[in-house]
């Protein structure tokens, strides 16, 4: 146990006729668990953020890094960008892995736990080693446990790149800004099924997703260095003004954003994250928009957790109703 809270997230709805006709999302998530180790080192601080944040630890102390090195005015190197490259593939293996063996039969436990362990190591030390090809193997047996997709619907509004800068310049000036993200006029939705051109309101979507983003993963973890495109597409980071610096990295889960100040001597003065499920579980976020006149099929609670899963929140769901549960 890490001794901190990761909060959750609470769902209350209301049915009428089979149909929701109301539904509230809450957050009780902690505003930035990173802000917590303000006057550590540097590297004390990206060590603690990767272990206290057992969804997408890696994501998050890369983001971490490159945001103060950026801060601090500091080059990462060509092997320790290798290294997080290497990291970040095998976590985005691990985390897609890990929510696809849901669906898998017991038959294959045995090879997807060879292949998740083979991801987990690469993901901690930032080596490929030979067990990593038992992943292939892994990844060759889910598409049997997919079901077919519908035809694609409309592009969502995806968060990108592009909208780095309005999300940085947001954060930087309004700390509140972390707890309720919004930029005008949008509803944007961030996490595989969206960078594949989906929402993860369709059903399937996010799993498929998943199965891609794997499978190029595994790609990068093979091909090894040299291949600077892959990684430049996962990750940005750039300096805002003196001792501050920001990254933004495509996490399993979605896009993630660190905003950090670093002292002359290399501590952590503040650190404000903005991660992908305020984006996505935002009151009137993506979410809250595919559950308006959600029809559950079979029991209600259930099918709205099921829903909420495939926008692949970081944190425990509670789904409460909030009368009868149906009128």
């Amino acid at each position: 146990m890490s001794g901190f809270d990761p909060g959750r997230i609470t769902i209350r709805f209301s049915l009428t006729d089979g149909v929701v006709t109301e539904a509230s999302i809450g957050s009780a998530r902690p505003l930035s668990l990173a802000s917590r180790f303000a006057g550590r080192p540097i590297e004390q601080a990206v060590e603690a953020v990767g272990l206290v944040n057992a969804v997408c630890g890696v994501s998050h102390a890369a983001a971490l890094t490159f945001a103060a090195a950026a801060a601090g005015n500091r080059t990462i190197g060509r092997e320790e960008a290798e290294r997080w490259r290497i990291r970040l593939a095998a976590e985005r293996i691990t985390e897609h892995l890990r929510e696809l063996v849901r669906l898998a039969p017991v038959a294959a436990f045995p090879i997807v736990r060879d292949a998740l362990d083979a991801a987990r190591k690469a993901a901690r030390t930032g080596i490929v080693g030979d067990d990593i090809r038992t992943i292939g193997t892994a990844f060759g047996l889910v598409p049997d446990w997919l079901p077919a997709l519908p035809g694609h619907p409309s592009p969502p509004d995806a968060l990108t790149v592009d909208d780095d800068a309005a999300v940085v310049a947001a954060l930087e000036s309004d700390a509140d800004f972390a707890a309720r993200p919004f930029l005008p006029g949008r509803h944007p939705e961030t996490g595989p099924a969206v960078r594949l051109g989906w929402s993860a309101s369709v059903a399937g979507a996010t799993d498929a997703a998943r199965l891609v983003e794997a499978e190029e993963a595994l790609g990068i973890l093979l091909n090894g260095a040299g291949n600077e495109r892959d990684f430049t597409a996962w990750l940005a980071a750039s300096r805002t003004q003196t001792n501050t610096g920001y990254a933004s990295v495509e996490s399993p889960r979605g896009r993630l954003y660190y905003f950090a100040v670093v002292q002359g001597d290399g501590r952590l003065r503040d650190a404000r994250v903005v991660a992908p499920t305020e984006w996505n579980f935002h009151p009137d976020g993506p979410f809250a928009r595919a559950l308006a006149g959600f029809r559950p099929d079979g029991d209600t609670v259930t099918a709205i957790a099921r829903l909420a899963a495939q926008f692949s929140p970081c944190v425990a769901v509670d789904v409460v109703p909030k009368g009868p549960a149906d009128a």
